[in-house]
């Protein structure tokens, strides 16, 4: 009884931060919103028995994907109220795939069943060898290709981050290297009880 009241509180946590993300106007709060409905989904796992799950959900979207995103968002320069103005055109759309998304959530809990034995992960205290071994032989291609998605997401963020602006600084070490301090350094005896004319 304790351990379903706690998945459902956790539960209820999660909803509710996956609703501020969608509805925060803000970008730097919904990605902070984001990182609590990550840590929320890690206690779901851990009580439903996938510890190793759990925990590499908080170490690879707490840790690395969602600073990334929170990281991207501060340095873009995003114009909330454009984007709020041009919202109800993707409603629709948004209807849509959570149309999708909720049946394909209804379909796994509620018609799928277990067909084998082998595709079944069960509950030992041996769980990390277990999920490696499903991993690296039926699954071998969905994992290399959802590597594969990380790293053109961490491409696409590094490219975002690079895109030209004329109104950021930016550094050129080649423009540095090749100046000399007579360029950059002009020295001036004044008169004792006369400034310095920087128009001179």
């Amino acid at each position: 009884m304790f351990l379903l009241g706690t998945f459902y509180l956790f539960a209820s946590f999660l909803v509710m931060t996956c609703i501020s993300v969608i509805f925060s106007k803000n970008p730097v709060n919904s990605v902070l919103f984001l990182v609590l409905a990550f840590l929320n989904s890690t206690f779901l796992f851990i009580l439903i028995g996938a510890e190793f799950v759990g925990i590499i959900l908080a170490i690879v979207y707490i840790g690395a994907v969602a600073i990334l995103f929170l990281f991207v968002v501060m340095m873009l320069d995003i114009q909330i109220t454009s984007l709020m103005f041009n919202i109800k055109r993707y409603v629709p759309l948004a209807i849509l795939f959570s149309s999708i998304i909720l049946a394909e959530i209804i379909y796994l809990t509620v018609y799928k069943t277990a067909k084998s034995q082998k595709d079944t992960i069960v509950r030992s205290e041996n769980n990390t060898e277990q999920i490696g071994n499903v991993l690296y032989t039926d699954y071998f291609i969905d994992f290399q290709l959802s590597g594969i998605v990380l790293l053109l997401a961490m491409i696409g963020a590094i490219v975002l981050t690079h895109v030209y602006r004329p109104t950021i600084k930016r550094q050129n070490i080649n423009k540095q290297n090749t100046t000399f301090s007579k360029d950059r350094v002009e020295l001036v005896k004044p008169k004792s009880g006369e400034g310095v004319n920087s128009d001179d």
